[in-house]
């Protein structure tokens, strides 16, 4: 049996390898096709990533930076006179209960003169006055 009679499965291929390179492309047409699309899907994706940064939303701010390191640089200050009790509680050392007996003392005898009118309230003392001090007002 002669080599040219022995006829296998595989398909005979549409194109001499050694032809012309206008060959090669029709042959490969559609796998070229398919890689130049994904080359501009990719690109264009690339591209407009680009332009979409660019266009993100500027913060604008409505304060100088001066005046935000000012106001960084002051302690914010509790008037001890008008505050409630939820804002007496964010003051160092003092609960729930020493608020309400600031509010308390307030209420019997009047707005504060001092800060040292303090150590009158009960569960006050020199030490509490001390870390109060930079945080409060009258």
């Amino acid at each position: 049996m002669a080599q040219q009679d022995f006829q296998t499965s595989t398909r005979k291929r549409d194109y001499d390898p050694r032809g012309s390179l206008a060959d090669f492309f029709m042959h490969h047409r559609y796998r070229i096709f398919v890689c130049a699309a994904i080359v501009v899907a990719l690109t264009g994706g690339a591209l407009y990533q680009a332009r979409f940064s660019e266009s993100a939303p500027k913060v604008v701010y409505s304060a100088s930076l001066e005046a935000v390191e000012a106001a960084a640089e002051q302690p914010l200050l509790i008037d001890i006179n008008t505050a409630d009790a939820e804002r007496l509680d964010e003051l160092p050392q003092v609960g729930p209960s020493t608020a309400e007996a600031i509010i308390e003392y307030r209420q019997a005898n009047g707005p504060f003169g001092t800060l040292e009118e303090l150590e009158d309230v009960p569960g006050i003392g020199p030490s509490t006055l001390e870390e109060i001090k930079p945080f409060a007002t009258v």
